[in-house]
């Protein structure tokens, strides 16, 4: 797995209904600890390596995490990246 780009607007993804506790946990983590590598992750918690790449997929499917194949690097934000170009999270 690549590195992770990491967008810091926090807040919007913690108040997210659609998303599980284990998502929120993985995303927090990932945006406040400077976790560059998605599956680092595995040296700060108990969960299987399926169980963490489950929370990737579903990060992915809610649009929190996505893929960008021109620098082969997953980017996260605290918000869906379908508002990443909006004003008020401008990145």
């Amino acid at each position: 797995m690549g590195n992770i780009k990491v967008y810091r607007a926090f807040d919007t993804f913690l108040k997210d209904p659609d998303i599980s506790l284990r998502a929120k946990g993985f995303l927090t983590m990932v945006l406040t600890n400077n976790i560059t590598q998605g599956l680092e992750i595995k040296k700060y918690c108990s969960d299987s390596m399926d169980d963490i790449k489950d929370t990737l997929l579903e990060l992915r499917i809610a649009k929190y995490i996505r893929y960008n194949p021109e620098t082969n690097i997953l980017e996260a934000n605290a918000v869906p990246y379908t508002k990443w170009n909006e004003e008020e999270f401008e990145l």
